[in-house]
């Protein structure tokens, strides 16, 4: 009996040592340290090596931001499947493979051995010794990987002990540490929450990793671009186009609902058109803004360095069809960055962050910030130089990560809601947009008929890719008019 539980203890801890060690970087470590799962499946060596198994695969998927929908998606594209790719994240994640030969190897021997160490001096020979020190030596290479998984235990102990330098203030992730990490003593195997989210989010896609864009090539969706089709069927008045920075699209279908009910909230005139989009993995915002502007295969480098006149003539943009209009272009964030300073040469009147200053809008404080959105959005009308005839797009900037929040009262418990009590920076997220949801049924209510109103995310929020499991891998686009 005492031999049994011996080796018992043994399992647990050579389980959660190497998890420790290889596996810091991943969703399950972000929340606890001890697994509570090993304290069942460790009763049996055959159980344990197949969790082991799984618990790697879980892992790789998870530190991608994935669950097991994310097959889909492969089995779409056998065909297509980057296999060199394969290989060079495999060599990235090497950790992994660490993990899974250091615990199964270790379990083995100590198996082998019925767990009996003999640690007198006369037990080791010649070829013992070198063998032990050969697999120490390795072990300690493996302390050097390309993906400097052993840098989060430093990173974690600082924000167990608040030990930071002045070298780790300069990220802004470590103001935003506590945020993100739980730091709990238990916590839930990678594989556990997994098939967790596999099952909680049923026939959705999570948007995980920008790297899915080099096997993202599934032809049976019909994705969505032709914005100018849409806004070109009906000769609309003003036409008003939001791009909400990180639109808080969650997997999860009542937080999604309860973001749209609220912009829905007193406006049983408005007419709602729902399409789906799918995010540019390999573009920041202004490929949301490019695909826009031309919807058709263009030269992303001629887009961010040309003037966007220059550009859309040459490209023969469906936009350039919209001269006839008062074109407005705003963004609540200053006109250096990604040198949007080059509109002005297609628009006809710009706002960034310095022009609206000078109508005393609030200023919203946080990384990146900007004057607030929803101060632009309820005070439109003193932008535009005039009633009718208006092209006005609005890109938008408080939701950008990291986030603080600019709403006085929370419109949900995020405590009570998963999967907003995984991370503050969730419960944030999703209140911010509520607020300014808010702002956009009052403008919507406001709105005459005969206008327009699209609104669409530029991408999901770009939190780290592990992070990003619990958001739908689709934009949803808007289109909003009156009865």
């Amino acid at each position: 009996m005492h031999h049994q539980i011996k080796k018992y203890v043994v399992r647990v801890f050579l389980v959660n040592f190497f998890s420790l060690l290889y596996l810091i970087d991943t969703p399950s470590l972000d929340l606890g340290f001890f697994s509570i799962q090993s304290l069942f499946y460790s009763i049996n060596i055959y159980l344990l090596y197949f969790f082991l198994l799984f618990e790697t695969k879980c892992s790789f998927l998870s530190y991608y931001g994935l669950d097991f929908n994310f097959y889909k998606l492969v089995i779409y594209n056998l065909n297509n499947l980057n296999y060199g790719y394969i290989k060079h994240i495999l060599y990235q994640n090497i950790n992994f493979i660490y993990f899974l030969i250091f615990s199964l190897g270790s379990l083995f021997f100590l198996e082998k051995k019925k767990y009996n160490i003999n640690f007198k001096k006369n037990y080791f020979n010649s070829k013992k010794i070198i063998l032990i020190t050969a697999i120490f030596g390795i072990f300690v290479l493996t302390n050097f990987n390309p993906n400097f998984t052993h840098d989060k235990l430093v990173e974690r102990y600082k924000g167990l002990t608040n030990k930071w330098t002045s070298n780790d203030l300069v990220f802004w992730d470590t103001k935003y540490h506590s945020e993100y990490v739980k730091n709990n003593f238990f916590r839930n195997d990678n594989w556990f929450n997994v098939l967790k989210y596999s099952f909680y989010y049923p026939n959705t896609n999570p948007s995980g990793s920008r790297s899915l864009s080099k096997i993202d090539k599934n032809k049976n969706f019909v994705n969505f671009t032709n914005f100018g089709e849409i806004i070109q069927k009906k000769e609309y008045n003003n036409i008003f186009v939001i791009i909400n920075e990180s639109y808080p699209n969650f997997r999860d279908k009542i937080l999604r609902n309860n973001l749209m009910q609220k912009i829905k909230f007193n406006n049983d005139d408005v007419i709602i058109q729902n399409f789906k989009k799918k995010w540019n993995r390999k573009l920041t915002t202004q490929g949301s803004e490019m695909e826009f502007f031309c919807n058709k295969r263009v030269d992303y480098n001629k887009f961010i360095t040309n003037e966007l006149k220059t550009f859309i003539n040459e490209n023969n943009c469906w936009i350039n069809l919209m001269k006839d209009k008062n074109l407005v272009y705003i963004h609540s964030y200053d006109q250096y960055f990604f040198n949007r300073k080059r509109y002005k040469s297609f628009f006809d009147k710009t706002y960034f962050k310095g022009d609206l200053d000078s109508f005393n809008f609030k200023n919203c404080d946080q990384k990146y910030s900007g004057i607030c959105d929803y101060e632009i959005l309820n005070n439109m009308d003193k932008l535009i130089s005039r009633e009718k005839n208006n092209f006005v797009i609005f890109l938008t900037v408080n939701n950008h990560i990291p986030l603080e929040p600019f709403y006085k009262n929370s419109y949900i418990d995020c405590k009570e809601n998963f999967p907003l009590n995984l991370s503050e920076q969730f419960c944030i997220l999703y209140n911010n947009q509520m607020f300014f949801n808010e702002s956009i049924s009052k403008f919507l209510s406001n709105m005459p008929e005969n206008d327009l109103l699209v609104l669409f995310s530029d991408t999901p929020p770009m939190f780290h890719e592990k992070r990003r499991v619990h958001f739908e891998d689709l934009i949803d686009v808007y289109f909003f008019s009156k009865k």
